[in-house]
């Protein structure tokens, strides 16, 4: 849960603009994409560097000029977290963010086919399904406001808990995924992804290291990365990633 001090600074968002002349020197204010700016944003204080924070969780960046600019219009997601008052807590929902370096190296593992589908059952805000076809991928996430997120930037997303999701779920051709890890969450997800991929078809998981080795999942062949430490922000976890089809 936010402060109200919070919220209402949240609340009093509007649209960025630039500020140019025309031909005949009059003001001229053009909409920046994906930028909005706030009333209060040159006051300080704490509910001032609590907003900055919230808004750099959900991938904003503040300009040398004052305003908060994103890779995708923010103001769904920004409208959402004034609404609930709240942002997901990040250990209850594990969401730790795929690094750009691990995500890389989890899709080109994937060997993606230009007419496969993609299935990335746990995406964030999309650190991860960013490096998957757009046009192809679905995504499930069970926090409303990072499907507010993923849906502003293109994708193809589901509300739900993967778990509970994928008894009545389509097969798909790929399956790249960051699952949750704590209390053998990582487990469960990965062999209930299993049951989704059309024949022949590959998944890719990130997983924690100390699963490295084990026959995860008997009956399929398995290839295994080299660990990868430090990577996530945030935490300590070591990873690695897993290679799966069936043999």
């Amino acid at each position: 849960p936010l402060p109200f001090a919070v919220l209402a600074f949240l609340a009093d968002m509007e649209p960025a603009r630039s500020y140019s002349k025309d031909d005949r020197h009059r003001a001229v204010w053009t909409p920046i994409p994906n930028a909005v700016k706030f009333r209060y944003a040159t006051e300080k204080g704490a509910a001032f560097e609590e907003a900055q924070r919230v808004l750099m969780s959900i991938g904003g960046v503040l300009s040398k000029g004052g305003d908060w600019q994103f890779d995708y219009p923010p103001e769904v997601a920004i409208r959402e977290i004034v609404c609930s008052g709240c942002i997901p807590d990040v250990k209850a929902h594990q969401f730790y963010p795929t690094p750009e370096s691990v995500a890389r190296a989890a899709v080109e593992l994937a060997a993606i086919g230009p007419a496969d589908t993609v299935l990335e059952p746990s995406a964030g805000q999309g650190g991860l399904a960013q490096f998957l076809p757009i046009e192809r991928t679905t995504c499930i996430e069970i926090s409303k406001l990072h499907c507010d997120i993923l849906t502003a930037k293109g994708f193809a997303s589901v509300q739900a808990d993967f778990l509970a999701w994928a008894p009545a779920a389509p097969k798909f051709d790929r399956i790249v995924m960051n699952p949750p890890f704590s209390e053998g969450r990582a487990l469960a997800h990965l062999q209930v992804a299993t049951t989704l991929l059309k024949p022949a078809g590959r998944l890719v998981a990130v997983l924690p290291a100390s699963m490295k080795g084990k026959d995860v999942l008997p009956g399929w062949a398995l290839e295994w990365s080299d660990v990868y430490s430090g990577e996530f922000a945030g935490t300590g976890v070591s990873v690695v990633i897993l290679t799966a089809v069936q043999s």
